[in-house]
C-alpha cells in the first residue's frame, strides 16, 4: 500500500500579518470590555482629612474628602503586539508554473540538505499597532533553536528578495568564520 505524501503546511505572509493585526484589535477590545465590566478601582481606605491653612483660629472641625472620590477606573490597552517566527531560508517550487522562489521553513532542514547548503537561522517578525502591521526579517539570535513545526511561510516578492540577501549574507559570515577556525586549527597542529 502506498504511503500518503507528507507535505508541510503553507502560510502566506500577508495572512500571518493580518492574523496578528486581528489579534491586536481583539485583545484591545477584550481589555476595554474587561475594564468596563469590573470596576478596577484604586485602593482607598479611610477618608482624607485636611485643615485649610488660612482657617480662622477657633474653627473646630476639619474638612474631609470621602475615599470614593479618590477611586479611579483604569483601562488597559496594548500599544503594539509583536510575533517572531524563527526559520530557515529554502527555495521551493510553487504553483502550476513550478516557479522557484525563496520561502521561510519553520523546521530545521534535513541533515543532507544542510550538507549541500548551509542553513543559518533567520527571524521573521510581525509587529501590529494602531496604524497597521508590518513584517521585517533579521538574523536570529537564538543559536540553539530547533524548530519542529512543519510549515512554510511564503513571502511577497520584496520580502523574498530581502530573505535571499539576508540568507546569503549569513552564509558568507558563517563560511568566513569556518575558514578562520580551520586555519587556526591547522596552526595548532
Amino acid at each position: 500500500m502506498a504511503r500518503a505524501e507528507r507535505r508541510p503546511a503553507q502560510w502566506q505572509a500577508p495572512a500571518l500579518c493580518a492574523a496578528v493585526a486581528r489579534s491586536h484589535v481583539a485583545a484591545n477590545a477584550a481589555l476595554r470590555v474587561a475594564s468596563l465590566d469590573g470596576t478596577r478601582l484604586a485602593p482607598a481606605a479611610a477618608p482624607f482629612h485636611y485643615v485649610l491653612p488660612d482657617a480662622p483660629a477657633g474653627a473646630g472641625a476639619s474638612s474631609h474628602i470621602p475615599a470614593r472620590q479618590f477611586e479611579r477606573q483604569y483601562a488597559w490597552c496594548l500599544e503594539s503586539l509583536g510575533v517572531t517566527v524563527y526559520g530557515y531560508c529554502i527555495e521551493r517550487q510553487f504553483g502550476w508554473e513550478r516557479k522557484t522562489e525563496p520561502a521561510l521553513l519553520l523546521r530545521r532542514p534535513s541533515w543532507w540538505r544542510r550538507l549541500l547548503r548551509p542553513a543559518p537561522l533567520l527571524a521573521l517578525t510581525v509587529d501590529a499597532h494602531q496604524a497597521g502591521a508590518a513584517i521585517s526579517l533579521a538574523a536570529a539570535t537564538r543559536p540553539g533553536y530547533r524548530g519542529a513545526i512543519d510549515c512554510i511561510v511564503r513571502l511577497e516578492p520584496a520580502l523574498q528578495q530581502q530573505l535571499k540577501q539576508l540568507h546569503d549574507a549569513q552564509v558568507t559570515a558563517v563560511s568566513i568564520k569556518k575558514k578562520i577556525r580551520r586555519y587556526l586549527m591547522s596552526l595548532r597542529r
